[in-house]
């Protein structure tokens, strides 16, 4: 079971388009790429067969315009266009496309633009989006391995957590706890409402936020940096909440 999940794949006949892509939907946590194509052909299996909810669809390929494999589509799923040619934008909405964007698009236009798609999501079958995770985390608590034993960490508890390499340490209002687990198996089994990664090495707990300062987090008496690669994302999350 899984948090709210936007569950995506790329068509684009250039590999380096598609390798932005994916460096760009690892750094959005509830983006799902299930798969990289540059046959656009060799993806109808896997819209068939999966529950695909976007596709980030380039339009100038050798094979098939994307316009076209958009037509040999029953029921498609939402679309993102992806081109060097701006022109097409105008065909490329006229398909109810979710967003155009023009190649070579930074992270955060692309960002708003999958955003976009995961706000219509949940819009549209808010049944498939609910918040849904392991029975521990779904009743609010996390069951840790420490040395021999196996404590249980209340989600409210957490301030925030630093990764170790193979370790993390998990603070808390109580204690310091370490584990033997990565930054990316953790955060996978944090309420993303709740949780947000915030530096390679950080996440933190959006409600114990007490101040920014600096470019940083304050959070008790830590400072915590905001990486380069997540400055977008922790930002259009407190632009939100901004008065």
């Amino acid at each position: 079971m899984r948090h709210n999940i936007l569950n995506c794949i790329a068509i684009d006949d250039e590999i380096p388009a598609l390798d932005i892509i994916k460096e760009f939907c690892s750094k959005i946590r509830y983006v799902n790429l299930t798969g990289t194509f540059t046959n656009p052909f060799e993806a109808v299996p896997v819209i068939n067969n999966n529950q695909i909810d976007l596709i980030f669809l380039d339009i100038v390929m050798p094979q098939i315009s994307g316009l076209e494999f958009l037509k040999s589509l029953y029921n498609p799923p939402m679309i993102i266009f992806t081109t060097a040619f701006r022109e097409y934008a105008f065909d490329g909405f006229e398909y109810d496309a979710v967003d155009y964007l023009v190649k070579p698009f930074a992270f955060d236009r692309f960002s708003k633009s999958v955003n976009k798609a995961f706000q219509l999501l949940k819009l549209k079958k808010p049944e498939e989006t609910s918040v849904e995770e392991t029975p521990g985390v779904l009743h609010g608590f996390l069951m840790v391995k420490v040395e021999y034993s196996t404590i249980r960490v209340n989600l409210n508890d957490i301030l925030y957590i630093e990764g170790l390499k193979d370790y993390v340490k998990i603070y808390t209002e109580g204690k310091l706890i370490l584990t033997k687990t990565t930054m990316k198996n953790i955060l996978e089994k944090l309420p993303p409402e709740s949780f947000l990664r915030v530096h390679k090495s950080y996440i933190v707990s959006i409600d114990k936020i007490e101040m920014i300062e600096n470019s940083r987090i304050v959070i008790g008496n830590q400072r915590i940096p905001i990486g380069e690669s997540y400055r977008t994302s922790f930002f259009n999350m407190i632009n939100g909440n901004l008065i």
